[in-house]
């Protein structure tokens, strides 16, 4: 039964304000669905819960971060609360979790080591944009939605990983 479910993969930007993506590179519409950190940990559970039902799932990539240098006790607490309530969440699943250095994604994707701070972050979504030119990473306004460029990296990482 399982053979014939589509192949779909997750990646998880845990930041403050990160994101989740599903990637179902075979599907012909909503191929890329996002889901930020912000949404509620029950939500966010029913959610992989129900494509473990729907796709067969590589295990969910999540990236593996530490404390931010230089910012506020207050931030890298919210930080590190993000990182283990999504891992708890994955855990729960029983899908299975994998983790991956932000330099090993950024890499794979082309990112040149002079690339630093936020022109990373302009530099991961130009070039998500040539590979998925219809992922929705940018608001209303022209600016990029936080962690989704990132997520959507990571799971184009857990794709050439797994498949």
């Amino acid at each position: 039964m399982s053979e014939n479910k589509l192949k779909a993969y997750f990646g998880c930007d845990p930041g403050a304000k990160g994101s989740i993506c599903l990637l179902v590179p075979e599907h012909t519409e909503n191929n890329i669905i996002f889901a930020d950190t912000t949404t509620s940990p029950d939500q966010l559970y029913e959610a992989l819960k129900l494509s473990a039902q729907e796709f067969t799932l590589a295990p969910i990539m999540i990236e593996n971060v530490s404390s931010i240098p230089g910012a506020s006790a207050g931030s890298n607490f919210k930080f590190g609360y993000n990182v283990g309530m999504l891992q708890g969440i994955i855990q729960s699943t029983a899908i299975g979790m994998d983790t991956v250095r932000p330099k090993a994604w950024q890499k794979e994707l082309g990112i040149a080591a002079k690339f630093k701070g936020k022109d990373i972050k302009k530099e991961v979504a130009r070039l998500i944009k040539q590979i998925y030119p219809t992922a929705s990473i940018h608001g209303p306004k022209g600016g990029l939605l936080d962690g989704r460029a990132d997520a959507l990296a990571i799971a184009h990482h857990c794709m050439l990983k797994y498949n």
